[in-house]
């Protein structure tokens, strides 16, 4: 938070790519900056498979917390899209689409 507070008070534009939804507790910074067209977030999805997300990441967040980090980013008003990578053929190559789906429903803008 404290490298956030003193981007916010330099005025200096910046990009986050998280998997994490502790992202949303900086949304106050995070959202007035936005406003001011200065901040961005990226949610990394690697995959909507609970299980498969498990083995791949097993310290981060969910799919399906990702996707609801996603929505209160954009319901803030924060630009915010969906880094899907690695993509890994007959894996989870597969479900881009859906995933890609998934991630504009929840109001990403950009993948």
């Amino acid at each position: 938070r404290s490298v956030l507070e003193v981007l916010h008070r330099c005025r200096h534009p910046y990009t986050i790519v998280t998997k994490s939804s502790g992202v949303e507790r900086d949304l106050d910074l995070i959202a007035a900056d936005a406003a001011e067209r200065r901040a961005m977030v990226f949610v990394s999805v690697t995959t909507m498979d609970g299980a498969l997300c498990r083995r791949l990441e097993p310290r981060a967040a969910a799919p399906h917390r990702r996707l609801q980090t996603v929505r209160t980013l954009a319901r803030a008003g924060v630009p915010v899209g969906v880094n899907v990578a690695p993509i890994i053929p007959f894996l989870n190559e597969p479900e881009i689409e859906r995933l890609i789906d998934a991630a504009a429903e929840a109001g990403a803008t950009s993948v």
